[in-house]
């Protein structure tokens, strides 16, 4: 299955939408559209993507290079995007493992000492 069947499925799920003409006129595309993105003939642009990503709460980071990968016309380009997807899904799971700083730097202050004071370590 395709990553934009994917996505498109999950968005469907999200929104609780069971057809793909809702699912169209939810996104604000014609549901000759969706019939294309099923059938791989088209992909969804960056605003399709970037909505049915903040609907279900998914990195628009990983979804629009997964699918630009499928759009692209030669294997060269498609290689580049699946490249620039592996490096986002990196930076993602980097940035997801990184401890807060907040909740490391600030564990040791009382709600008592109240100064009005800042330190930044």
């Amino acid at each position: 299955m395709s990553h934009t069947i994917d996505l498109l499925d999950k968005y469907k799920k999200a929104c609780a939408i069971t057809s793909d003409n809702a699912c169209a006129a939810s996104l604000g595309v014609s549901r000759q559209a969706v019939s294309k993105w099923r059938h791989g003939e088209n992909h969804p642009d960056a605003d399709s993507v970037e909505a049915m990503c903040v609907a279900t709460g998914e990195p628009v980071a990983r979804w629009l290079h997964l699918i630009e990968a499928e759009r692209a016309r030669t294997p060269a380009a498609r290689k580049v995007w699946l490249r620039l997807a592996q490096a986002a899904a990196i930076v993602t799971l980097a940035v997801g493992l990184s401890p807060r700083p907040a909740a490391a730097h600030f564990a040791g202050i009382s709600s008592s000492d109240n100064s009005g004071h800042v330190y930044i370590m």
